[in-house]
């Protein structure tokens, strides 16, 4: 198991999105100031808990990271596709800005 917590958080984010079978998850700065992380379930939006706004920053990188961005401008798309918690995490993510601007999809299997 991986002990970095923020890649810890990365991969349970995806999952429990993945295990509630989400058909779009969202990261996007919120007016309020805190990040919010959004996921669709039968054309339904729900918020996940409360993501502290420290953390936000390494939650992209980590996502960018799996999905093997390279350092180029926005907008960003890439695959997602990692083992975890007994399932294959398959997602496509396309991020707008570093600012926490993702939409991702997952990818039947």
């Amino acid at each position: 198991m991986n002990d970095d917590p923020i890649k810890r958080f990365t991969l349970l984010l995806l999952l429990q999105a993945h295990q509630d079978h989400a058909t779009e998850l969202t990261i996007a700065p919120a007016t309020s100031g805190e990040p919010l992380i959004r996921y669709k379930v039968a054309g339904t939006w729900h918020d996940m808990s409360p993501t502290p706004t420290h953390i936000l920053p390494g939650v992209i990188a980590e996502l960018g990271r799996l999905a093997a961005f390279a350092k180029r401008p926005f907008p960003k798309e890439g695959l997602i596709d990692v083992p975890f918690g007994g399932v294959r995490l398959r997602w496509v993510i396309r991020m707008m800005s570093a600012d926490a601007d993702c939409i991702l999809t997952p990818i039947e299997q």
